[in-house]
């Protein structure tokens, strides 16, 4: 795949520059390609992520190593990005969507100005639990590392525990991803007004 400069001209898909020999250039795709996205915040709800990118299908689900969930405060509440760490891993859903399906997904995360884009390539295992035998270039929206961790709304926090149930996540991350954020004394009185006294979150 050839190397292009970033043209305001161009159509199709420009991720950030791999290495500082590559500096000012980005990688370009046409619209219709394959494009493998990372879901780790509300887009695990399928729901919202179709009427977002109509295109999207869950792909599979894979896990990042060397980096955490956290939550941090944007215009309109605290959201969760992903952040260095490499005492830590995040389990992720993949969706196989097009070009022009992340250049919408691009308006909705608010890309660049909230959000930055990183690939990774990660091995994938499929809806059915089997491994795949290629790892996938995916990418990745996080968040501005100068944004200020926050709490989460409920509304916003039932996606991601919703999203963790429904591929088959550990919550181990996603409640260290809020003692992270705001405290772990306050973690621990938010889960228990979030799940109820009685319940467990596994």
């Amino acid at each position: 795949m050839p190397w292009r400069r970033t043209s305001t001209a161009s159509k199709g898909r420009a991720v950030s520059p791999v290495s500082d020999y590559l500096k000012g250039f980005t990688l370009f795709h046409p619209l219709d390609s394959e494009v493998y996205c990372i879901a780790y915040g509300s887009n695990l709800n399928e729901e919202r992520m179709r009427k977002r990118c109509p295109k999207a299908e869950p792909f599979g689900t894979s896990v990042i190593h060397g980096y955490r969930l956290l939550f941090k405060q944007s215009m309109t509440g605290a959201y969760a990005t992903i952040e260095q760490d490499a005492n830590c891993c995040v389990p992720v859903l993949i969706y196989k969507m097009t070009a022009d399906d992340e250049q919408k997904l691009d308006r909705f995360e608010g890309y660049p100005k909230y959000y930055y884009k990183r690939e990774f390539l990660l091995p994938v295992w499929g809806m059915g639990g089997r491994k795949k035998k290629l790892r996938r270039n995916c990418i990745a929206y996080i968040m501005h590392e100068y944004r200020l961790l926050g709490e989460p709304d409920e509304d916003y926090f039932d996606l991601l525990d919703s999203g963790y149930e429904r591929w088959g996540f550990g919550k181990e991350p996603l409640v260290k991803a809020l003692e992270d954020s705001i405290g772990k004394n306050e973690a621990a009185q938010w889960l228990s007004e979030y799940y109820g006294e009685e319940d467990e979150h596994e």
